[in-house]
């Protein structure tokens, strides 16, 4: 029981990481000066590398979120699940 639990929740955590990558490139584009034109970055600097296309790129990742939170929904539900099936193994000891 364990086990599955514990690779449900590694699945939880690969689905929402698009979402997670998207949302701290967006916030760290303020800091790194980036400037944002048509959907695009422009003018990172990291350490004196341009990541402007890194950054375009993490920031539309957002959308593989389409794909991957539902599937994060169905991974929530089954671990409500086995943890109300353990629930009611401990109440019946």
């Amino acid at each position: 029981m364990r086990v599955v639990v514990l690779v449900l929740i590694t699945l939880l955590v690969i689905c929402l990481l698009p979402l997670i990558v998207a949302l701290a490139a967006g916030s760290l584009s303020g800091p790194l000066g980036c400037d944002y034109i048509a959907a695009a970055f422009r003018n990172c600097t990291l350490f004196g590398a341009d990541v402007s296309d890194a950054m375009t790129t993490a920031v539309s990742l957002h959308w593989l979120g389409l794909i991957t939170l539902p599937c994060a929904a169905l991974i929530a539900v089954a671990l409500l699940i086995l943890g109300l099936i353990n629930l009611i193994r401990r109440f019946r000891r």
